[in-house]
C-alpha cells in the first residue's frame, strides 16, 4: 500500500525529529568512532600477521582476485627464516604477534580509555516516571 502524502510526511518528521536528537547524534558519533577505531585495529593486525607472521609466502595459482603481491610488492622480502625471529623483552612470544597483536591492543586500550574521558558525552535520558503509562489509579505501572 503506497503512502499518502500526508504519512511520508509524518515519517519524514518523525526521521528528522530523531536526528535532532541530541542523545541520538551523541551516540552516532560515537558509535562512528568506536567502529572505526575497531576497523583501523584490524586492518592493521591481520596486514601485519600476514607480512610477518610467515616463514614463505608462496603464490597460489589457483587463487581468485589480485595476489597480494600486487598490493605490497615482492612478498620475498617479507620472507623470514627462523633463526631470525625475535622475541621482544624476553616473554617468549615472537615479535610478529608482539608487533601485530599485542601493541594495536594496547593502543585501542589507551585510545579507549582516552574516549571514555574525553569525547564520550554522558547525557540525560529524562525521568523514567514520565515515560511509564498510568494505571487507572493514576500510580505507574511499577509501584
Amino acid at each position: 500500500m503506497p503512502l499518502t502524502n500526508s504519512e511520508s510526511g509524518e515519517e519524514y518528521a518523525a526521521a528528522s525529529q530523531l536526528v535532532e536528537d541530541p542523545v541520538f547524534r551523541n551516540s552516532l558519533r560515537e558509535a562512528k568512532i568506536i567502529i572505526s577505531i575497531w576497523a583501523l585495529a584490524m586492518v592493521y593486525t591481520c596486514t601485519y600477521c600476514y607480512l610477518n607472521g610467515y616463514e614463505s609466502h608462496p603464490s597460489d595459482p589457483a587463487a581468485i582476485g589480485p595476489a597480494v603481491s600486487s598490493w605490497f610488492g615482492p612478498l620475498k622480502s617479507y620472507d623470514r627464516d627462523p633463526a631470525r625471529l625475535t622475541t621482544p623483552l624476553g616473554l617468549g612470544i615472537p615479535d610478529w604477534v608482539f608487533y601485530g597483536v599485542v601493541t594495536p591492543w594496547i593502543v585501542c586500550l589507551l585510545a579507549t580509555f582516552v574516549f571514555c574521558l574525553f569525547v564520550f558525552k554522558e547525557d540525560d535520558l529524562g525521568d523514567d516516571q514520565e515515560l511509564l503509562p498510568a494505571t487507572s489509579e493514576g500510580d505507574s505501572v511499577d509501584g
